[in-house]
């Protein structure tokens, strides 16, 4: 329904759009790339581990729709396919509240949700994977508060949430399922771009896998060493350096090797963003 949704919705805009309508180029970068203890996939993972994401593409002016490029990109020294993968495609997606007028704090995230449908292409640098061409639709959240322009005697936070029904994933063909990602964070300000806080990983499925229904969470600090300065380069702006210790738990079955049961993680890395 969503996929019929969003074509339809994409359809009527660009029949819409006069023909000398003006667009407007965007991009979102998403980095991280850290070190982990374990990873929650088996006791002394011990390696780093590289998060790339990218979108690059048009908007027409005055309206909600975006149409992109895009890129999901994971490596990692490890010898596994799903930790060094790229799938990559095109994309649209649809700000079905951009016009909405918050009334204040509690729903000021209402206008960031965004409903997208991708269709994209893997690869695998290590490994094999489903080589099927993967269709995913569903809907997207980031929202930050109190970190530009910060009040310093007030909390900060950041959250993600993500739902995606992908046609497979980087384990198996004709996946018929959907993944829920939940990931808020919470801290204060201490001052110079110094940023304790509380945090959770969420991810959750239909599925009883392990590693698709698990929560890590726990307590990090990270310093940001140009947020606060009104003319730092966007491209250097929100660059982070952060350490994290979390507890981890298993919402469905747990791991039956004992090797792959895991109950904490260290996480030490840096985490920069454009656009987002």
């Amino acid at each position: 329904m969503l996929k019929k949704y969003l074509l339809l919705a994409a359809g009527c805009l660009l029949l819409a759009l006069p023909a000398r309508a003006e667009v407007k180029p965007f991009a979102e970068l998403w980095n991280n790339i850290a070190y982990y203890d374990t990873n929650t996939e088996k006791k002394g993972f011990t390696s780093v581990l590289g998060r790339l994401q990218g979108k690059l593409g048009v908007s027409p002016f005055d309206f909600p729709l975006q149409v992109y490029g895009v890129y999901y990109i994971t490596t990692s020294p490890a010898n596994d396919s799903w930790d060094n993968a790229t799938y990559a495609g095109v994309g649209v997606r649809l700000h079905p509240f951009a016009g909405y007028q918050p009334s204040g704090g509690l729903d000021a995230w209402v206008p960031k949700v965004k409903l997208f449908l991708e269709r994209l292409t893997p690869s695998y640098q290590k490994g094999s994977g489903p080589a099927e061409t993967d269709t995913q639709y569903g809907f997207d959240l980031w929202h930050e508060w109190n970190l530009d322009k910060a009040d310093p005697n007030e909390s900060w936070g950041e959250l993600w949430t993500n739902l995606t029904v992908p046609t497979n994933n980087y384990a198996a063909t004709n996946f018929n399922g959907y993944l829920f990602y939940f990931q808020p964070k919470i801290g204060r300000h201490l001052g110079r771009g110094v940023e304790p806080y509380i945090k959770a990983d969420v991810i959750m499925s239909n599925k009883t896998d392990y590693w698709l229904n698990v929560a890590t969470y726990g307590v990090g600090i990270r310093f940001e060493p140009w947020r606060g300065i009104s003319d730092a380069n966007e491209l250097v702006r929100k660059f982070k350096m952060f350490a994290e210790v979390l507890s981890v738990s298993y919402l469905k079955d747990s791991p039956t090797d004992p090797n792959k049961s895991v109950g904490s993680d260290a996480r030490l890395g840096v985490d920069f963003s454009f656009g987002r």
